[in-house]
């Protein structure tokens, strides 16, 4: 059992990781998105490239935080199900 609970806190602390990447990435582009909003160009076609790029960079910052939860959810789960099992 300590191999194991071993290996799941090595699981929570990689999935807090990539929760804290993605939570910075997501503030970053947020707090600078009149960037690409207010992108310099006279040309209509680099303004819209540039709001795509903050629109799908915001997108999956959201969605890599959204799965990581989940992920550490379930990881959460199946530890105290093995802690539970280890118990009677």
């Amino acid at each position: 059992m300590k191999k194991t609970s071993g290996q799941v806190e090595e699981v929570r602390i990689i999935l807090d990781t990539i929760l804290g990447l993605s939570q910075t990435i997501n503030d970053l582009v947020e707090n600078d998105i009149a960037l690409f909003f207010e992108y310099p160009s006279a040309n209509e076609g680099e303004k819209w490239q540039a709001k795509r790029l903050a629109n799908k960079l915001l997108a999956l910052a959201t969605a890599t935080i959204n799965t990581t939860e989940k992920a550490q959810n379930q990881v959460e789960l199946v530890a105290n199900e093995l802690l539970k099992g280890g118990e009677k």
